[in-house]
């Protein structure tokens, strides 16, 4: 029934109000211009550029990424590897994540067969069960260590990441390859000198920590930052010795917590959620088609509401339930009329989607299905 709705849309505008609302939509102008910047950036500096596709779900634009130089990808979790795989994806693979359950241990034992895998742990207790699985079949798990540089989610303390390294480089079954990191913290950072502070930090920490492993007779050749600010920050600023790649993922279609952060403008958001006012209960406040099942209840820290209204100046949707929201704006509010958002947190939005229609200016080309929906052990 969806996938129906969706193919009687394709050919029609995102403004036409037979095309069904909310709808999320991928402004391909835009999304190819982002993809080949973080390209040429990272290929001017000599680094590789490894994207995380939990942003955007899609296989379509995982091979838009490969195709434009990308050296692999990297994914949250063990099924996103196996959903783009199974979909005709082949590359290398990073999960970020740890993971430590047999079946998904097992499953990616199988699946390194065929396709380069690389898993991130923090631990010798995970790293031994993966270390084991690949030990039975004769073979090594390439295991990458999570250094924490200040962000305080998981990883070890860059201070005793050379001593944690040693740990998970002894154990059966594990070849150890390399370090990575997430400073997440720059999300919280209120200006440009706090935000460039934290990504020399990370570079800095990271590239010391790789400096001491080789020092001490470990080798490790992927240095590995994350996060689309903080990847825009070191390659902006030069802050790459050491390092051997980045893994962004937001920068794909960019979003209001970007925007906020100064490192992307309006311009630069290529995703967007289209919904319909469907009531007007009071002047100046209206409901649309659209709540937590489709902008989720991500709020940006630096401005208010639930996503950016692109074509009503000064409005703001203040609230979310499940399948609606309130509107509140000086402009007239009419039902039947569409509103373009731009989403607090882009990473969300195709997880939520069941379709996600995708073309140029506002006109539908075409509509995925996201590969990698749900994706999440």
């Amino acid at each position: 029934m969806i996938e129906r709705m969706a193919e009687l849309s394709v050919g029609k505008s995102i403004w036409d109000p037979s095309v069904p609302s909310p709808l999320v939509y991928v402004e391909m102008e835009i999304c190819r211009r982002n993809i080949e910047k973080m390209a040429s950036l990272t290929k001017e500096q000599g680094v590789g550029l490894r994207p995380h596709i939990k942003t955007h779900k899609l296989k379509a634009l995982g091979a838009l990424q490969l195709n434009k130089g990308a050296i692999g990808l990297t994914v949250a979790k063990p099924s996103e590897a196996l959903s783009f795989r199974k979909n005709g994806l082949v590359t290398e693979y990073l999960i970020a994540q740890p993971f430590l359950t047999l079946a998904q241990v097992n499953e990616m034992v199988t699946f390194s067969e065929e396709t380069p895998v690389l898993f991130c742990v923090d631990d010798e207790r995970v790293a031994e069960v993966i270390g084991d699985a690949f030990a039975k079949n004769g073979r090594q798990a390439p295991i990458i260590l999570i250094v924490d540089t200040g962000y305080g989610r998981m990883g070890v303390p860059y201070s005793r990441a050379v001593e944690k390294a040693a740990a998970l480089a002894s154990l059966k079954g594990v070849r150890f390859v390399g370090i990575r990191s997430h400073a997440g913290h720059i999300y919280r950072e209120e200006s440009e000198q706090g935000r460039l502070k934290v990504a020399r930090e990370e570079a800095e920490r990271m590239a010391e920590v790789a400096a001491q492993l080789r020092k001490s007779g470990i080798d490790c050749p992927i240095v590995s930052v994350g996060s689309t600010p903080g990847a825009y920050y070191i390659l902006q600023h030069h802050l790459t010795d050491g390092i051997t790649e980045v893994r962004p993922g937001n920068y794909v279609f960019h979003d209001r917590m970007q925007i906020s952060l100064g490192v992307a403008s309006l311009n630069d958001c290529a995703l967007w959620v289209v919904a319909t006012i469907v009531s007007a209960p009071e002047k100046g406040r209206a409901i649309i088609d659209a709540g937590l099942k489709t902008l989720s209840g991500t709020l940006d820290r630096f401005s208010f509401g639930y996503g950016l209204v692109k074509n009503l100046h000064g409005a703001v949707i203040d609230r979310l339930w499940e399948e609606c929201g309130s509107i509140r704006s000086d402009e007239g509010l009419a039902i039947g009329q569409r509103v373009l958002i731009i989403p607090n947190h882009a990473c969300e939005i195709t997880n939520l989607a069941p379709v996600v229609f995708y073309g140029r200016r506002g006109g539908i080309e075409g509509f995925w299905v996201p590969e990698a929906r749900a994706c999440v052990w």
